[in-house]
C-alpha cells in the first residue's frame, strides 16, 4: 500500500508534490491550535470554572476550541478527498483530536509525510 502511495507521489508533477507539502504543513499547524486549544479548556478553563468558581474562563476558551476543530476537521477532510491517505490513517488523524496530547502525535505523522513528500 505504502509503495502504491510513493508510486503515485513520482507520477505527481514536482509543483503538486509542493502543494501537498504546504497543505500538510498547513493542517500541522491547524493540529497544533486545536490540540493546544483543548489542552488549554481542559486543564485551565475548566478546573478554573470548578475549582475557582471562574466560569468565564470556559464561556472564552469553549468557542476559540470549537472553532480550532471545526476548522482542522474542515482541512482534514478537504486532505483526505485529495488522496493518498488510507482510512486507517484518517481515523488516526481524527480519534487524535479528540484526545488530550493527541495532536502532538497527528502533528509527527503530518511532518513526516511532508517530509518524505519533500525527497521525491
Amino acid at each position: 500500500m505504502m509503495e502504491r502511495r510513493t508510486m503515485e507521489r513520482r507520477t505527481m508533477a514536482p509543483q503538486q508534490v509542493m502543494e501537498d507539502r504546504g497543505q500538510m504543513l498547513r493542517m500541522r499547524t491547524a493540529c497544533l491550535v486545536e490540540g493546544g486549544t483543548l489542552i488549554l479548556l481542559l486543564f485551565v478553563a475548566v478546573p478554573l470554572k470548578h475549582l475557582a468558581g471562574f466560569p468565564d474562563a470556559v464561556k472564552a476558551m469553549g468557542p476559540v476550541h470549537g472553532l480550532a476543530f471545526l476548522t482542522y476537521l474542515w482541512m482534514l477532510v478537504r486532505m483526505v478527498s485529495a488522496g493518498g491517505w488510507s482510512r486507517g490513517e484518517t481515523i488516526k488523524l481524527f480519534v487524535a483530536a479528540m484526545v488530550p496530547f493527541g495532536a502532538f502525535f497527528s502533528a509527527r505523522t503530518l511532518t513526516r509525510r511532508a517530509a518524505s513528500a519533500a525527497t521525491l
